[in-house]
């Protein structure tokens, strides 16, 4: 059986479930490129779409989620709320918001100082507006995250962009106030979902739970799920209402949900 709030969640109707993937449902990899879902994920989104409208809210860009996670009738949401597709690319159309669209220049030019630069282990990944660097692989990573951020600290400054970090990775944002908790609440008051899950396990799933606790106020059933790993920031976790286990948790928690929303059925 699920834990008592999620099985009460599970009740309710129109439903959400919501996910981040990387750290979420797939474990972290080397690199963006090389990152898989956990055996098994897609067929349980594949049955929990039956019975809930299922989101994926990621950092990565839409085409890019969408080709990991690679599971037909699901939203997508990517590099935080900025492009959403209902669907997958190219079938699905993927929007940008219009805000957005005077950055994308912007974007582009920090990333490109960073690939000429070409601090040592470091990669780009490149977004409908801007990007990530990573530097899990750099001989020093604390050396390298020093040279990026040094790189960028003026340049963002004067184009107005934001620099944000993650897991052994610095996010080029635009100056939006939007965010992977602007995203959930779309999310929720889009389909009139009375009942809404979202798991995540890094610095930007923050605003997400945020939003939870704030939904609930407002008399949507939430429940916020923290995946767990050694590195976890303790504001994640202390915002949450579970905490799992690495991937293998999260993916153990989302086979009982699927279990009880196949039995309920």
């Amino acid at each position: 059986m699920v834990a008592t709030n999620i099985a009460e969640l599970l009740l309710q109707r129109p439903l959400g479930l919501v996910f981040d993937i990387d750290g979420t449902l797939s474990p972290i990899a080397p690199t963006p490129g090389e990152a898989q879902l956990y055996p098994g994920v897609a067929e349980l989104l594949e049955l929990a779409k039956r019975h809930a409208h299922v989101a994926i809210i990621t950092g990565r860009a839409v085409v890019d989620g969408a080709r990991m996670v690679n599971v037909d009738g699901l939203t997508y949401i990517g590099t935080h709320g900025l492009e959403l597709a209902d669907g997958l690319p190219p079938h699905a159309h993927i929007q940008l918001i219009p805000e957005a669209r005077e950055y994308i220049e912007a974007g582009k030019y920090l990333l490109d100082l960073v690939e000429k630069e070409a601090i040592p282990g470091s990669i780009v990944e490149r977004k409908s507006v801007g990007g990530t660097i990573h530097y899990r692989l750099a001989p020093d990573p604390e050396q390298a995250r020093q040279s990026i951020l040094s790189l960028l600290a003026e340049p963002a400054q004067r184009v107005h962009m934001r620099l944000s970090e993650g897991k052994r990775a610095i996010e080029v944002r635009v100056p939006l106030h939007i965010n992977k908790g602007h995203a959930l609440r779309s999310f929720v008051q889009r389909y009139k979902l009375q009942g809404v899950l979202f798991a995540g396990d890094d610095r930007t799933d923050i605003d997400a739970l945020l939003e939870i606790e704030h939904l609930r106020i407002e008399g949507v059933k939430g429940v916020g799920v923290a995946v767990q790993h050694v590195d976890t920031l303790a504001e994640l976790l202390a915002h949450a209402d579970i905490v799992v286990q690495e991937v293998e948790g999260m993916v153990e928690l989302l086979r009982k949900i699927v279990e009880e929303l196949e039995e309920a059925a």
